[in-house]
Formats: structure tokens, C-alpha cells, sequence
């Protein structure tokens, strides 16, 4: 089970998120980011690895460590004493979105996304775009999954594919964000014909 905080923090005329979640037992790790109009401004990591070593992390331990690193440094960004990365422009002429493994993203069941952010004027990697990737099926709200691109201006993501309300309108949806500047990518998914 992975715990995750959110919270928002007017500070001036600026409203900063503050996310924090573990990444699993996988990768013990707790993170906080503060972001401000979707582009990170700081980020803290903190290792679970001696809960995790112990063979099964207490679940309560875990979420009190969470909360409480969560809670901190909420308090240090209203205290005015986390030091914050001053805003980068968004590339002139605008940023491209790439899907890097088109032809093999999806493979029993399991979805696997490769992306690259670069500005579309002299195809320069872009840092800290923030990017989304959801199944969009015409049925409710999907579940979005949330990343930011890294010094190479890549990153990933794995998850479950979900079960499709209405198939013949599924769309795998990938949008990547700097500042204001906003790219999407919409892949039409085609059903699977029944064998006759």
C-alpha cells in the first residue's frame, strides 16, 4: 500500500502543491515536491530502506513518517525557509512530446510509457516538464498518473491498463506542461475483433 499527502499553500499572491507519497517497497523512498503552476521548485527524498529491510514495513510507521515529513515541509514553505528554484521560461516556440516505444507500450495487460519533452526551436531536452498519461474511455474520470521530466528531459510510467467502460472511444492521452505551455499526444486505441 503506498500513502500519499496533498495540500495547497497561498503564499503572497503565489498558491504553491505540496505532494508527498512513498514509491513503494521497491523503491523505499519518501518524496516531497512543491510546485508552483505545475513546475516542481523543490524536492526532498528521504529513505525507508530500514523498514523496508526489516521484510514488511509497518504500515502505520510508514504513514506517520509520510505525514510527518509531509507536514514539515509544508511548515518550512510557509515559514519562508525552503530554498525554492526560481522560475525557468518555457522554451521559445514551444515544447514536442514524444512517445518513445509507440510500437510496444502495452504488453499483457500492463501499460509502459517511454516520453521525451524537448522544445520544438533546436529540439533541446526540457527539465522538470510536467507530464500526465491516462486511458481515456468516454466513462468517467480516468485515472491520471503524474511524473516530471528529468536533466534529459525524459520519463516513465507504469501501470495497470484499466478495464474500459466503452472501448471504441479508448484513447491513451499524454500531456506535458511548462509554465503555460502545454503539449498533448492522443493515441486512438482500436478494439480487439472478436475471432470468427
Amino acid at each position: 500500500m503506498s500513502f500519499g499527502f496533498n495540500s495547497k499553500a497561498q503564499i503572497g499572491d503565489a498558491v504553491y502543491d505540496v505532494q508527498t507519497e512513498d514509491r513503494g517497497a521497491s523503491h523505499p523512498f519518501i518524496d516531497t515536491l512543491v510546485l508552483i503552476k505545475g513546475r516542481v521548485v523543490y524536492r526532498h527524498r528521504a529513505s525507508y530502506e530500514d523498514l523496508a529491510l526489516s521484510g514488511v514495513a509497518d504500515q502505520a510507521i510508514l504513514r506517520a513518517r509520510v505525514e510527518k515529513q509531509h507536514r514539515e515541509i509544508l511548515e518550512a514553505l510557509r515559514e519562508g525557509v525552503l530554498t525554492l528554484e526560481k522560475a525557468v521560461p518555457a522554451p521559445a516556440g514551444g515544447i514536442a512530446v514524444k512517445l518513445l516505444n509507440a510500437g510496444s507500450w502495452l504488453k499483457a495487460g500492463q501499460v509502459s510509457l517511454d516520453i521525451s519533452v524537448s522544445s520544438k526551436v533546436g529540439d533541446k531536452p526540457v527539465t522538470e516538464a510536467q507530464v500526465e498519461a491516462f486511458i481515456e474511455d468516454g466513462a468517467g474520470a480516468p485515472e491520471i498518473h503524474l511524473a516530471h521530466t528529468d536533466a534529459a528531459g525524459r520519463t516513465s510510467f507504469q501501470f495497470a491498463f484499466p478495464t474500459l467502460a466503452e472501448p471504441a472511444s479508448a484513447a491513451l492521452v499524454i500531456r506535458a506542461r511548462v509554465a503555460e505551455v502545454r503539449e498533448e499526444l492522443r493515441y486512438q486505441l482500436k478494439p480487439k475483433k472478436a475471432n470468427r
